[in-house]
């Protein structure tokens, strides 16, 4: 496995697996040594992204979109119960069931 990302935390870290993952590229978070802050240097200590090899082409574009400008969307509909989420749900808050990728314009009525 190669490393893609270096994190800036968990959080950081869980948010860039979960992208990959979403895109298709199975992704590991190796090295979340919180625990030890203070005993080794601090950059040390923060978690990475890891990838397979064959998939890091993929996992840098893909980390690139990531970090990239953030485009407004517009709310969606839930294609299993119906329900209307806001842009930035990744699932239905409802049922759970994922975000399908949509067009730019979504009749919501």
């Amino acid at each position: 496995m190669i490393c893609v990302y270096k994190a800036h935390g968990p959080t950081d870290a869980h948010l860039v697996r979960h992208w990959l993952e979403r895109n298709g590229i199975r992704a590991v978070i190796r090295g979340d040594l919180m625990g030890i802050r203070g005993e080794i240097p601090v950059g040390e200590s923060w978690p990475a992204v890891w990838v397979d090899r064959e998939d890091v082409a993929r996992a840098e574009e893909a980390i690139r979109t990531f970090e990239g400008p953030r485009l407004v969307h517009p709310p969606w509909r839930c294609p299993r119960c119906g329900e209307v989420n806001e842009p930035n749900f990744g699932s239905c808050w409802s049922c759970q069931a994922d975000r399908p990728d949509l067009p730019e314009s979504q009749d919501l009525s």
